[in-house]
């Protein structure tokens, strides 16, 4: 029997040894926007508590660029080994590929969808030096003839789809400028560089606590609960402007069920723990958890639903 054992053992396929040994070296996670993004700081709120549960390092690792599609490309094309993951979001995963001409890896097949964790609402940013107060009064300056350039973390970005369906949904012209990240983005906002943006809620949020910006409204249908005061789009009556923001952890596919499995437990536990959900509602981060199978569905969903948005709006980049 014991030598029976240890030949089925030498021809398990190479990946399920590898599973018995995760993780072997420091794992790495991926985020594809840069630092100061709500993608970053996901990643850097829950890797140091997944560190010491899986007792390895944890590295956040930013590679920008592409609407977040340079980082997905690196993990589509890395070894399914789970020692390197990507804090997936709505913009590589749910726009770029349709906006992208250039993209080549699939947002479903080509990963395996680990973890949710969780959910972040865009907003509707704009300077002080702008003067306006809500919705209304930014339609009624656009309109007014008075030319308005609207910021967002980048081409392909979450925000600028929203400018873009803005745009849309009240008949106006507006100019995008696209940024290497929301952190410059905001430093633009904050001195008056640039009128308004279009962003996530946990990197602008603090800014409108202290009154250096004016958050107009959140891109939700219901209010959220981290801002009570700001209107949210759906309640103003533009169910076309709602987008969400969503994040999770992925991987390549092809990762042993094993590790896919000690990882979803893992961000589970870490997700839940008071001093991580605590910061997590300060942010107005929606915490979303499912199984693994569930958030390979809804990531599905999530491309099935913003593909004939996108083409409406006809949003393509080079």
């Amino acid at each position: 029997m014991v030598a029976g054992f240890a030949v089925a053992a030498s021809v398990l396929p190479h990946a399920v040894q590898a599973a018995t040994a995760w993780p072997a070296r420091p794992v790495r996670i991926v985020v594809t926007f840069p630092p100061g993004g709500a993608s970053d700081i996901v990643a850097r709120l829950i890797s140091s508590q997944m560190a010491e549960r899986v007792g390895q390092t944890l590295v956040v690792d930013n590679r920008p660029g592409a609407g977040g599609t340079l980082g997905a490309t690196i993990v589509a094309q890395a070894q399914p080994d789970g020692h390197t993951l990507v804090l997936s979001n709505t913009a590589p995963f749910s726009v770029s590929p349709f906006i992208y001409p250039s993209v080549r890896y699939d947002p479903v097949k080509d990963f395996a969808h680990i973890a949710s964790i969780g959910a972040v609402a865009n907003v509707i940013a704009v300077s002080n030096a702008l003067g306006a107060k809500s919705v209304a009064d930014l339609v009624a300056l656009a309109r007014g003839g008075r030319t308005l350039n609207y910021g967002s973390s980048g081409a392909g970005s979450v925000g600028h789809v929203v400018g873009e369906l803005f745009q849309r949904q009240f008949k106006v012209s507006m100019t995008h400028v696209p940024y290497k990240g929301a952190a410059p983005m905001l430093v633009d906002l904050l001195a008056n560089q640039i009128p308004l943006a279009f962003d996530t809620l946990p990197q602008s949020l603090p800014h409108a606590q202290r009154g250096a910006l004016r958050i107009l409204a959140v891109t939700s249908v219901k209010r959220v609960a981290a801002a009570p005061e700001i209107a949210a789009v759906g309640e103003l009556g533009y169910p076309s402007l709602v987008a969400e923001n969503w994040l999770g952890l992925s991987g390549p596919a092809g990762i042993p069920v094993s590790v896919v499995d000690s990882l979803h437990r893992t961000v589970g536990e870490v997700v839940a723990l008071p001093s991580i959900s605590v910061r997590m509602d300060e942010l107005g981060i929606l915490r979303r958890p499912m199984t693994s199978a569930a958030f390979a569905a809804f990531v599905a969903a999530e491309v099935t639903a913003w593909q004939p948005v996108l083409k409406a709006a006809g949003i393509r980049t080079e």
